[in-house]
């Protein structure tokens, strides 16, 4: 595999990012997202990616092997003054591109910044309770289970499934 390029995510990424997100989306029985795909026009995303930037407690990461998106991770926060510390995480890696160490350089990444930003002190996640390679990548990074949400989610084929809710903190 050659090197995997890490950078925030700019405005003139909203197509391949949608495209990426759409892919995945179809691929994966993991994600909230699904066939439908992402929902957002171009423009929208574009707006979105801007936004993002504007905001110290926001992030939203890209990996490229070359001129191809492989994986995103971001964090989202409120504005709102009571809670903008909490901060809520999203990661995926194209399917072939899995397995490869992808998503923990996403993670490291992410981590380092809020840890140096300093504005989150409780990132959140939720994972399927039968995604057990994420969750056992979520636990190596000092995240906790807070909570089982029973029937959180339907698999593929429609059946009720649990989804865990996991926390990191930060002093």
């Amino acid at each position: 595999m050659t090197e995997i390029i890490i950078r925030e995510a700019q405005s003139r990424d909203a197509q391949q990012l949608i495209d990426f997100l759409n892919t995945v989306g179809k691929e994966s029985h993991f994600l909230t997202l699904d066939d439908a795909g992402i929902l957002m026009s171009v423009d929208q995303m574009a707006e979105y990616l801007n936004q993002i930037q504007e905001k110290q407690n926001n992030l939203y990461l890209l990996a490229f092997l070359g001129d191809d998106i492989v994986g995103v991770i971001s964090v989202t926060a409120d504005f709102h003054d009571r809670i903008k510390h909490i901060g809520e995480l999203f990661i995926v890696v194209g399917k072939k591109y899995q397995g490869y160490g992808i998503g923990q350089l996403l993670m490291t990444d992410l981590l380092a910044y809020i840890q140096e930003a300093g504005m989150i002190k409780r990132l959140e996640l939720q994972v399927q309770k039968r995604n057990t390679k994420a969750v056992l990548m979520y636990e190596k990074f000092g995240f906790q289970l807070e909570s089982t949400r029973k029937f959180g989610a339907r698999d593929e084929n429609g059946q009720l499934i649990d989804v865990l809710e996991m926390v990191r903190f930060y002093d």
